[in-house]
């Protein structure tokens, strides 16, 4: 009885033994998780890339306006950088920039090699009217690459329209301007426009320009928006 238990007990250790040695045994691995028929795998994410920053030389204060929270623009082509309140944008549009208020109007453009017309006086259908000009502002600019310019705010008269005209455009015509004005220069990357207009008519998306009077133009001086448009204007910097 005595060996008889004793086989018996071994043979109960060696069974326990194997029991746990196919306890212990690794798992094999789970299949991964297939994609279903149909359904295309996302493609892999790309690191956003960061623009480059614009680099400028010239101060903060511009024409009297603190512009060291403003933004610095890179046109396009590379040619030039100009600055904006932190809550106006830009849009791209044939030939350079728009620059948008902070609503969403446009306020100015920026063109490179515009059409600078034939040098007649007409209205915005083409035809030639009586004018009259108004010089409202002039300060001179320091432009690397383009000597002798000047900022330029007039009001021009085409017919019974008054129209608010800003700008870079060469001193001797900001000084004394006539119809018609064309806010443009040229500059070693070839003619640049920048202003209210290229050729003022106050048509289209210029028509926010149109005043009632040459009284109303002068009143445009002294509100809060003109020394932010002079600034943007005067902080135009031509990249070599």
């Amino acid at each position: 009885m005595q060996s008889r238990a004793r086989a018996s007990a071994v043979v109960a250790l060696i069974l326990a033994a194997s029991a746990l040695v196919a306890c212990s045994s690794t798992p094999e691995p789970s299949p991964e998780p297939s994609i279903p028929p149909g359904i295309t795998a996302p493609p892999p994410t790309t690191p956003a890339t960061t623009a480059p920053e614009v680099e400028s030389s010239l101060p903060a204060e511009i024409a009297g306006v603190d512009t060291s929270a403003w933004q610095q623009i890179g046109v396009p082509s590379g040619a030039a950088t100009f600055r904006i309140p932190a809550d106006w944008s830009v849009s791209e549009a044939e030939g350079g920039l728009d620059v948008l208020r902070a609503d969403g109007q446009r306020q100015l453009l920026y063109r490179e090699n515009p059409d600078t017309g034939d040098g007649r006086c007409v209205n915005a259908e083409g035809v030639a009217v009586a004018w009259r000009t108004a010089i409202l502002d002039r300060q001179d600019v320091e432009l690397a690459g383009a000597p002798g310019m000047a900022f330029g705010a007039a009001a021009l008269q085409l017919g019974d329209q008054w129209i608010v005209s800003v700008g870079l455009r060469p001193a001797a015509d900001a000084q004394s301007p006539r119809c018609p004005i064309v806010n443009a220069f040229d500059s070693p990357a070839g003619t640049i426009g920048f202003g209210s207009e290229v050729i003022v008519q106050g048509a289209g998306e210029a028509a926010p320009w149109q005043v009632a009077s040459l009284a109303d133009g002068e009143a445009y001086l002294g509100g809060e928006e003109f020394p932010i448009i002079r600034a943007i204007l005067m902080s135009l910097e031509l990249q070599s």
